[in-house]
């Protein structure tokens, strides 16, 4: 689907989150970030690509896009847990 319509970045998120389930994090950090980045107001796509540097210990990257993602979802509203996604940012942030 994402070669017929390579616009249709909520099926990069999609893919994402597949291979997430599939431990296969270097994978689903490059779709996240593709989502992310054709709509960077778009909390969930921050804080999922989040998740995928963190699990991949990039640990300062992951804090600024959980960061962005908090920032994001007080402004817009989200789907993940908020308070979850401050626990994480403050424990990389110390």
């Amino acid at each position: 689907m994402l070669a017929a319509d390579p616009g249709a970045h909520a099926l990069n998120f999609t893919l994402g989150n597949q291979l997430a389930t599939q431990n296969r994090w270097a994978e689903a950090q490059q779709e996240y970030f593709m989502a992310y980045a054709a709509e960077p107001e778009n909390a969930d796509f921050a804080y999922n690509l989040a998740i995928s540097l963190d699990h991949l210990r990039q640990r300062r990257p992951a804090l600024e896009y959980y960061e962005r993602a908090i920032g994001l979802a007080e402004k817009h509203g989200a789907s993940f847990d908020l308070g979850a996604a401050r626990r994480r940012a403050t424990e990389l942030s110390k």
